[in-house]
């Protein structure tokens, strides 16, 4: 294991454990953070596909394991995100702002929406108003601190897409 990939690992579990200790209880303007999102989004947008996906992966199902207790339910809409900001990563200038911040938007609004219809498959859970009062706040608290974590990231994680997974 190279030196990238432990790096990359140890930010994995890192972000699963904050995301799934502190982020519940730690609400701003009445939405949560999603580190788990910026992660995978960060991840795919800086080194492809399948980077991307395999810290979705991995990070979705540590995630279910120790905090959601339902297997998939994390991990189905990280992998998908891994995947579109993946495709996104050829097409765009990553460096740039504004594709850091529709990145964000994007990848958030994809991750709640498909938790959504999971847990409304599985479930029969019906959210009604509590959708929109939840969805909102965490969408535009996301939209606006993703960008920040990807800055973030691209100053910490190494440049070249050989090293990586």
């Amino acid at each position: 294991m190279n030196k990238a990939t432990l790096m990359l690992s140890i930010l994995t579990v890192v972000c699963v454990l904050l995301h799934g200790a502190l982020m519940p209880s730690l609400t701003l303007f009445g939405g949560r953070v999603n580190l788990l999102v910026a992660l995978v989004a960060g991840i795919a947008l800086r080194y492809g596909t399948t980077s991307g996906m395999v810290v979705a992966l991995g990070a979705g199902f540590l995630a279910d394991t120790l905090f959601v207790g339902v297997f998939g339910l994390t991990a189905i809409p990280l992998v998908v995100i891994g995947y579109v900001v993946g495709l996104a990563e050829r097409q765009f200038f990553r460096d740039e702002p504004l594709v850091a911040v529709a990145v964000g938007f994007i990848s958030i609004v994809t991750f709640e929406l498909l938790v959504f219809l999971l847990s409304r498959m599985a479930f029969g859970v019906w959210w009604g108003r509590a959708f929109v009062q939840a969805f909102i706040p965490t969408v535009l608290v996301n939209g606006a601190l993703i960008p920040v974590f990807l800055f973030w990231l691209a100053k910490i994680l190494p440049r070249r897409k050989r090293e990586v997974i």
